[in-house]
């Protein structure tokens, strides 16, 4: 992952050391769930003896665990051997630029704790201020022991931040810390922890693809309607960043603007246009109502919210299949479930009705993480590095 300039990520102590066949082995876990020493011999290519040694090396390092032996089959019982969810942690932060996240996962990839805060834009020092605290908080609930396999954190952010913090009121001074501000090594240092920085919207894309309703495809694009409007792309399996690390850019998709100019599409296609006009109605309330766990209050601004975004969408679904051909689209974003599935209803709707003459309209899939799903991808990026097959 890049932070606009950055190494591609600092490795976790031990990510060296860690042998292949090891990363096999875990890899499979991850995936597979608990399976057998003889499957587990066959699937990555191992003796049975060598595939015995390096999992009693695991076990004894508290990253699998035995579970009950399978009994009524013939011959010797099987034991199947799984990943020990507390033998790694993980911490993952989402900067956001109305809410920031932060995640304590396990091994496994499941959340243990969470925290959240929102804020009228995002500053570096507060950001830091929150992974720091927040960290301290999840190590007193680890105890002393476990909080000692925690892999390091994971940080996701808006590339380019100062461009964009002028659409939400920030000041001048406040935009421009972002510009110069080294982020890995300024996490790095605020938690003791190894950093690895990367997009928001590309993490988040991770994140659902690893742990949410895109584990099972490999060819898709994901577009995640927040304040602003982002995405990923994922080929063949594999998160796809392009060159400059910002693939699935789809806020900086161009839109005919008024006299003919151009305009972005995080400029009508974004939960800012509806949280200007909550505010236009209930002076100062928009970011507040739009973070509710459900909307009440403005149901005539939300409808026409929705019609138009569905509008812009099914435009963006259709030129990215139309380039990539791609035959499934995530689409996900930071309001409740039912407005997500009023939106996703409108989108294939609009889709459906489209001249599509020429590329084959693709499948609309509901994202089920939300918000959470760029801070499960920004946490578990330390424990792919120190332990799992890319």
């Amino acid at each position: 992952m890049k932070d606009g300039g950055q190494d591609d990520g600092i490795a976790a102590p031990g990510a060296a050391d860690r042998s292949a066949n090891e990363r096999a082995i875990l890899s499979l876990l991850r995936l597979e769930g608990p399976v057998s020493a003889a499957d587990i011999a066959k699937r990555v290519g191992l003796s049975a003896q060598s595939a015995s040694v390096i999992t009693r090396k695991l076990e004894a390092e508290g990253l699998v665990r035995r579970g009950t032996p399978e009994r009524g089959r013939v011959g010797k019982p099987s034991t199947p051997i799984g990943m020990d969810p507390t033998g790694a942690f993980s911490v993952g932060l989402r900067i956001g630029r109305r809410r920031s996240d932060l995640v304590l996962i396990d091994f496994e990839g499941r959340v243990s704790a969470r925290l959240g805060q929102t804020h009228a834009f995002p500053t570096p020092a507060a950001c830091l201020d929150f992974a720091r605290g927040g960290l301290a908080e999840f190590r007193d609930a680890l105890g002393s022991d476990r909080a000692t396999r925690i892999a390091g954190i994971g940080i996701g952010m808006p590339f380019e931040l100062w461009d964009w913090l002028d659409f939400l009121g920030a000041p001048t001074a406040e935009m421009q810390a972002w510009r110069d501000f080294p982020a890995e090594h300024a996490f790095a240092e605020a938690t003791g922890l190894p950093a690895i920085v990367g997009n928001d919207a590309s993490l988040a894309c991770h994140g659902e693809h690893l742990f949410g309703a895109a584990r099972n495809l490999r060819d898709f694009a994901y577009i995640f309607v927040g304040t602003f409007l982002g995405g990923g792309i994922v080929l063949g399996g594999q998160l796809h960043l392009g060159p400059g690390g910002n693939a699935g850019a789809f806020a900086s998709l161009p839109v005919a603007g008024a006299g003919g100019g151009m305009k972005q599409m995080l400029e009508v296609a974004s939960l800012l246009q509806l949280e200007r006009r909550v505010d236009a109605r209930h002076p100062g309330r928009g970011q507040d109502l739009l973070q509710r766990p459900s909307w009440t209050g403005f149901e005539d601004l939300e409808e026409t919210w929705i019609e138009e975004t569905a509008h812009r969408l099914a435009w963006t679904v259709l030129t990215v299949v139309a380039v990539l051909g791609l035959p499934d689209i995530v689409l996900d974003g930071s309001f409740p479930g039912d407005v997500r599935d009023r939106l996703i209803a409108r989108v294939e709707a609009l889709v459906a009705a489209a001249d599509t003459r020429g590329i084959k309209p693709p499948r609309i899939v509901s994202g089920t993480l939300g918000t959470t799903a760029c801070a499960l991808g920004a946490g578990y990026r330390p424990i792919v590095e120190r332990y799992l097959v890319e």
